[in-house]
């Protein structure tokens, strides 16, 4: 059994407790590695090598052009470690192969972004009068505190840390405790790199112990996280008594509205991705179909068409189309669901229980006529569950897509560019998909409306979030 380590102040260390935290493998549920679990100590000497390193301003005083290049540095060393470290990313999380090591490049993807973004900070003069030269600086906070989730643990560490690192933060990343030995394989392109030490640290502990103690730190000047609601608004709390800053996406319940006029089959294509890729795991996951009636029994026949196509199996399976949600607990917790629809009223079309089989695998399940006060409706399942709505005219469409307490993702399916637009313009979310779930990239913002958090992610306006600003007055008098 291999022994993981955390990453702090460029060096690789086990836990003083000598406590560890075993991962298994979802599509077979056998433990595939152990990881140092890091608790307050840990904590305290990675925040301890960040303020360090912060203060010793290496970053913030490195000439701009040099941490660029220092930025594509990372980024090359991660793609060099991508097939290793995919491989691991798939066993620990269950994902498809292709996409674990896609999220590898991804992050670098990010890291180079970011480089050629980093001499684009630009502050402002401001004209106050003939005797004052008044102009603004943008800052970084100083230690920076990442805590990421375990459905997509490498793409939701290099989105932040890309922006955290540009800006010239010192950032401590807290892993999922699911899913934290892929980290392990970008910290060695940390490493390899020749990241100064501090910079950068991983680390991973349970989010009760060793992730409510690290946003609590005095030490720690701001929060990214990315997570559950409940935990969302616990952070937001912690940070607010310190007065400090977060960036907090939360769940979703995104809906998609079919027009008479969509093609089915493009609405299909993004069924496969968007609720039954990653097991349906995904925050923006496409989870309602609100369906005109003209073609809603057209498009529920395709969709068991779908279902029924989709292998079950491992990521690491060839061919494989539905792999396993992450956990024993969040088996209970989608299967759960789909059974509280069906007892409310809603048609298993397909799907609606486990798979018997070993690991954590949920039929592809399609729940039609599902009303939008029930729960499966309302409720982030997390899993791949998906529920038709009826409507009748686009103003009750618009109504039941935006009738819920969150607002990260949404989407339009239809011919007609001027009623996509229109629907856009009504749709209440951080992004809306037209004709495609998930159309964006590194370089378009990513965040949520209402309960599904603020501030935004990737692109430039990521930036905003990880500096403050100065202003310094000079009088010429």
């Amino acid at each position: 059994m291999k022994l993981y380590k955390n990453y702090i102040d460029g060096k690789w260390l086990e836990s003083e407790s000598k406590e560890v935290i075993q991962v298994d493998d979802p599509a077979t549920a056998k433990i595939i590695g152990e990881i140092a679990c890091a608790k307050k100590i840990e904590v305290d000497l990675a925040v301890a090598a960040a303020k360090a390193s912060f203060n010793s301003r290496i970053l913030v005083d490195m000439p701009i052009l040099q941490r660029a290049k220092l930025m594509h540095r990372i980024a090359d060393e991660t793609r060099k470690v991508a097939e290793e470290g995919g491989k691991i990313l798939c066993y620990e999380n269950g994902k498809a192969l292709g996409s674990a090591i896609k999220e590898f490049n991804d992050v670098a993807d990010m890291f180079d972004y970011y480089a050629g973004l980093t001499d684009k900070l630009e502050g402002k003069t401001i004209p106050v009068s003939s005797s004052v030269f008044d102009y603004t600086v943008l800052e970084p906070f100083g230690v920076s505190a990442h805590i990421v989730p375990w459905n997509f643990p490498l793409s939701m560490v290099g989105r932040s840390l890309a922006c955290s690192f540009a800006t010239g933060n010192s950032t401590i990343v807290k892993t999922a405790e699911l899913t934290p030995l892929s980290a392990t394989f970008f910290a060695k392109a940390i490493d390899n790199a020749e990241v100064p030490n501090g910079l950068i640290n991983i680390i991973c502990g349970y989010g009760n112990e060793a992730g409510a103690y690290l946003v609590a730190h005095p030490d720690v000047n701001h929060v990214v996280f990315t997570g559950s609601v409940d935990t969302g608004k616990k952070i937001l709390h912690s940070c607010a008594d310190k007065a400090i800053p977060a960036i907090v996406e939360l769940g979703g319940k995104s809906a998609g509205i079919v027009y008479p006029d969509a093609d089915l089959d493009q609405v299909i294509e993004s069924a496969r991705h968007g609720i039954f890729g990653v097991a349906g795991q995904i925050c923006t996951a496409m989870s309602r179909l609100v369906v005109h009636k003209s073609v809603k029994d057209e498009l529920v026949d395709k969709l068991v068409n779908l279902s029924k196509s989709l292998k079950v199996g491992p990521g690491y399976e060839e061919g494989s189309g539905l792999t396993p949600v992450i956990s024993e607990k969040q088996l209970e917790k989608v299967e759960g669901y789909a059974r509280s629809g069906i007892q409310q009223g809603a048609e298993a079309v397909h799907g609606g229980k486990r798979v018997e089989r070993d690991g954590y695998f949920m039929e592809a399940t399609v729940l039609n006529n599902v009303k939008p006060d029930m729960t499966v409706a309302r409720e982030e399942i997390f899993g791949p569950v998906l529920s038709i709505l009826e409507y009748d005219d686009q103003d009750e469409a618009i109504h039941i897509a935006n009738d819920t307490d969150f607002g990260l993702g949404a989407g339009v399916f239809t011919k007609d560019l001027k009623k996509a637009s229109w629907t856009a313009s009504k749709l209440e979310a951080g992004q809306v998909y037209v004709n495609k779930w998930f159309t964006g990239s590194h370089a378009t913002p990513f965040g949520g409306y209402k309960q599904s958090g603020y501030s935004r992610e990737k692109g430039i306006d990521a930036l905003k979030a990880y500096v403050q600003i100065k202003n310094v007055g000079i009088s010429l008098d």
